[in-house]
């Protein structure tokens, strides 16, 4: 053999070699015009933004309103009431889930500033009617839950389930003299598609963690309950995943549900750390000098063969100009303040039924 010879001399090609060429052909064609059709689809239910066709959006806002009185330790709450109605005045959500509404004047500060086409729950439908002490709300948040729903959608169901457990006698903060539990609405923001809505507002304090747990228990027993074709839960759960490890209330509620800021940002680092902590950010001017935690959360599920998912997740920095009177120059000066010492959370969903 010369250098000039080649090493391999090509011979007839095999039957297996052109019938694997010609499979391998066929799969990328396959998946060719699998990736078209979803690029198609999704196309479709983007286009729809939410109001045509099989997507259906659902903007969510949940917001703990510090709404203890001044008494008790809330720092200029007849400002930041205002402002939180004035906020749902704008209507950049569909749904508000309320927490620590406690006091009845509040509640009808932020009734009389909603949009005239939006609902909300009465302080009686959101508490229990068959309690030894009904609910106070004037004088101060004994026998209530706290709890309240503003929705564009009209309200199909309401209703209020009491947890048990509330918290020590002997310990001094509160707990065992309100009555918190799950307020539930059902909405239909399109016929023929059902979401059934809950709030809630779980035990504080770390050292709660026996009465906390045992609350969400009957939570999740609840929200199992739903025949809805989509569920949505959201509120202050007085939980961080890293925090409280130790205990089962995150991972109930993660057995059945989705936690929208996880799926959002999908890695732990994105999602839990203090510049998204619901409490004690280091941008809200009431509690940014604790430790930051993430107690505030928006969790979903679809039953049945219907999908949900979270579009956008985002924990907005709400804040309102407070007076400081005029200085030495006759100017009047203001102030930034936070809407609450929580940061609101907000979630855009899709729905397809």
């Amino acid at each position: 053999m010369s250098d000039l010879d080649p090493l391999l001399v090509a011979g007839p090609r095999s039957s297996w070699t052109t019938r694997r060429t010609t499979l391998c052909c066929l799969a990328l064609l396959l998946l060719g015009s699998l990736g078209l059709t979803a690029a198609l689809l999704l196309t479709y239910w983007l286009n729809t933004g939410g109001d045509t066709g099989p997507l259906v959006g659902l903007k969510m806002m949940a917001l703990n309103t510090w709404g203890m009185p001044a008494s008790l330790g809330a720092y200029d709450k007849s400002l930041r009431m205002e402002a939180i109605g004035k906020l749902i005045q704008k209507k950049e959500y569909d749904v508000y889930l309320l927490e620590e509404l406690w006091m009845r004047p509040d509640h009808r500060k932020i009734k009389g500033l909603i949009p005239a086409e939006y609902s909300m729950t009465t302080v009686e439908q959101l508490n229990n009617p068959h309690q030894m002490t009904s609910c106070d709300g004037s004088i101060g948040p004994d026998g209530c839950s706290g709890l309240a729903i503003v929705s564009r959608h009209n309200f199909t169901q309401v209703e209020f389930f009491p947890y048990t457990d509330h918290g020590d006698l002997f310990w001094k903060d509160g707990e065992y003299f309100a009555r918190k539990g799950v307020g539930r609405v059902r909405i239909e923001p399109r016929p023929n598609v059902t979401v059934d809505v809950y709030v809630t507002h779980t035990c504080a304090s770390d050292y709660n963690s026996w009465y906390r747990q045992r609350q969400v228990k009957e939570l999740v027993k609840f929200v199992k309950k739903s025949d809805a074709d989509f569920v949505v839960l959201g509120g202050d759960f007085n939980i961080d995943p890293k925090v409280n490890a130790n205990e089962t209330t995150y991972h109930d509620i993660k057995e059945i549900m989705t936690n929208s800021i996880e799926e959002f940002f999908k890695k732990i680092e994105d999602w839990l750390t203090p510049k998204r902590a619901s409490y004690a950010n280091p941008q809200n001017t009431y509690s940014h000098m604790y430790k930051p935690v993430l107690y505030d959360y928006i969790f979903h599920k679809a039953n049945g063969r219907n999908i949900i998912i979270t579009k956008l997740f985002n924990i907005p920095f709400l804040k309102t100009l407070k007076s400081l009177g005029q200085n030495a120059t006759e100017a009047v000066t203001h102030k930034e303040v936070s809407l609450s010492d929580h940061e609101a959370v907000t979630a855009d969903l899709w729905l397809w039924k």
